[in-house]
């Protein structure tokens, strides 16, 4: 029975190294296949990280050109809407230029129609405030029947208005001398009390014209406000044409008259269109709009 129990323990030692042995080869075997795929796994890893960058940086570099392409297309895009904008807009202005010119030129034509001395129609197409005179050219002349110190009238807001005279008459223009010169006098007269007097000009369309030789018995029946019209006592203009309204009244104490300031009915610096009239006018050279 002894013999038969020491034999396990003999058995187990005789075998434990060939155990041993066996165990190790197996795990070398199974180092050395893991071993052999490490060289393939890293190679691949690496490429794929180099792939997968190139392809980033193509993909970025594609979308960048691809972005820059359309940015140019839009930019493209944006100025010929723009130019075409403007296009429209300048249309739209030239189009509503033209009937803000019609619209003039209609009322132009229905007070010429109205009116019950013949007229010339006529264009301003200068002025020259530098001169001797504040002149201003107009485009007809003595082929249309306008001779010199014919009576010049606009109409502007629904008002017809005196002017001036006509000083210049050449072949295809004329020269107009306006009410506010230094050497325009007018025969005037105050539309509702009937006092008359003289109205001069003081060399400027931004003052006021002055009105003078009024009677001092016509204070208490004036005020500013009242219209000033020609009397047509000068023979030059016909009477009752609108000149201005008045603005302020004084009386100086050395004086037996009354120093008058009128503001002119029209507004020169807006007038375009004037009417010459078409009636017999004194042809002495020393006529300078009045008999006075």
């Amino acid at each position: 029975m002894a013999p038969r129990q020491g034999r396990g323990p003999d058995a187990l030692q005789r075998f434990l190294p060939a155990f041993l042995i066996v165990a190790s080869l197996l795990s070398l075997i199974i180092s050395t296949r893991s071993l052999l795929g490490l060289p393939e796994q890293v190679g691949l890893t690496v490429v794929g990280f180099f792939e997968r960058g190139f392809s980033a940086v193509g993909g970025f570099v594609g979308d960048t050109a691809l972005s820059i392409r359309s940015l140019r297309q839009l930019r493209g895009d944006y100025e010929a809407l723009l130019s075409k904008t403007r296009e429209t807009e300048k249309i739209q202005r030239d189009y509503a230029s033209l009937l803000a010119e019609n619209d003039r030129l209609r009322a132009q034509l229905g007070f010429s129609q109205t009116e019950s001395v013949p007229t010339i129609a006529v264009r301003i197409i200068g002025k020259d405030p530098g001169n001797v005179y504040s002149s201003m050219t107009i485009d007809k002349g003595v082929e249309s029947g306008i001779r010199r110190n014919m009576p010049v009238i606009a109409w502007q807001d629904g008002i017809q208005g005196l002017v001036g005279r006509v000083v210049e008459a050449a072949q295809g223009t004329s020269v107009v001398v306006p009410l506010y010169d230094s050497s325009s006098y007018v025969a005037a007269r105050l539309a509702k009390s009937r006092f008359e007097g003289l109205l001069v000009g003081k060399g400027s369309e931004n003052e006021a014209l002055s009105m003078s030789y009024v009677s001092k018995r016509a204070l208490d029946e004036i005020q500013p406000g009242d219209l000033v019209v020609s009397s047509g006592l000068d023979s030059l203009y016909p009477a009752d044409l609108a000149l201005g309204r008045i603005m302020r009244i004084s009386q100086p104490e050395y004086q037996t008259s009354l120093d008058i300031e009128v503001q002119p009915v029209l507004d020169f610096s807006r007038i375009e269109y004037l009417f010459v009239l078409k009636m017999p006018t004194p042809n002495s050279p020393n006529v300078k709009g009045g008999a006075f």
